[in-house]
């Protein structure tokens, strides 16, 4: 099967700057976290094991997203692409791994909101009732998985639909490849439209899921921001400074993500209700899904100052030591990255 080599490259580059990058932040969590972050260390513990698997599920899969008319396909080009039996667990496994970071992400910034704005519900981040983060993380990515499984499986009408472009643009039988996606209708020689009602609803509920996640993170990321704003007349000058770092911060971690995940899924999840044929530019999808866990840690890395002046420190470089992560406000309340 001939890949385009950009998208090998992104998926093996991705892969080992991903794996790398999070191993060595789970050392910085776990032992140069400074403790006024407090639950939040378990939050970024949490995404740094689980941005480990998405790295792993991804270089086990090597996607190749393919767009063709009005429909799109995800399919499996590493050793496990004949395997029907393996392959139709894998590629379902790295699409519910998409769902699961974009959740992972939102609980990010539910936290980050009731950190700074409602301190009080930081409860809900405490046991008992911290069960209800991971219960909605592992209940979301089973029913994604089962929502691709069953859904978006594929058939002998889409395996007509598209054998003749798979063919032309990866020289390989897409009867015997593992993939998984939708056609969302079909057109017959009358012009009559012949809506696959079944696909449409997967994709329905995978675009409620996006969406949700999508105005959850942009919404918390605002009431974040103008919160930050509008203690500025009760701080001291070298706090108004490190209240930028903190806007910086979480402008990239918010930019990121759009960049990365939602503005490639969201047009190759639109793209065909138009008819408009991508084609294998599609594999844009799969390159920037495979950057994205390499990226995050780095982000981190570079605005979590314990971490950054660590590395620093290790590299023998100066560090400004006015320079905190953790700005106190009013005496009692933190806002914290």
């Amino acid at each position: 099967m001939q890949v385009p080599i950009g998208t090998v490259a992104a998926e093996y580059i991705g892969f080992m700057v991903a794996f790398a990058a999070n191993i060595f932040l789970i050392y910085l969590i776990i032992t140069q976290t400074h403790h006024n972050i407090g639950l939040y260390k378990n939050l970024m513990l949490w995404f740094a094991v689980f941005s480990l698997w998405y790295s792993f599920i991804d270089i086990i899969t090597q996607p190749a997203i393919h767009s063709y008319k009005n429909c799109f396909l995800v399919i499996c080009t590493s050793w496990f692409k004949y395997d029907k039996l393996l392959g139709s667990f894998i590629v379902p496994s790295y699409c519910a791994s998409y769902a699961l970071t974009v959740i992972l992400l939102a609980i990010h910034f539910i936290y980050r909101y009731i950190a700074i704005s409602r301190p009080f519900d930081i409860r809900y981040f405490n046991y008992p009732l911290a069960i209800i983060w991971p219960s909605l993380f592992f209940g979301v990515g089973i029913f994604w998985w089962i929502n691709c499984y069953f859904l978006l499986y594929p058939n002998s009408r889409t395996d007509a639909y598209v054998k003749e472009t798979i063919l032309n643009n990866y020289h390989d039988d897409i009867e015997k490849l593992s993939y998984i996606g939708p056609v969302y209708y079909f057109i017959d020689k009358n012009g009559k439209y012949e809506i696959q009602w079944q696909n449409c609803f997967g994709m329905i509920n995978v675009l409620a899921v996006s969406v949700t996640t999508f105005i959850v993170i942009i919404t918390l990321g605002v009431l974040i921001y103008k919160k930050m704003h509008s203690v500025e007349n009760i701080i001291a000058e070298k706090t108004k400074r490190l209240q930028r770092q903190l806007f910086y911060s979480l402008s990239v971690q918010t930019i990121v993500p759009i960049i990365f995940m939602y503005t490639p899924t969201t047009v190759l999840f639109v793209a065909p209700i138009f008819g408009i044929d991508l084609g294998s530019m599609a594999n844009i999808t799969s390159i920037c899904l495979a950057l994205y866990p390499a990226l995050d840690p780095l982000v981190v890395m570079f605005f979590i100052n314990d971490y950054r002046k660590y590395i620093l420190r290790k590299l023998s470089l100066s560090m400004n030591p006015s320079s905190d992560v953790v700005v106190h406000v009013a005496g009692s309340m933190n806002i914290i990255i």
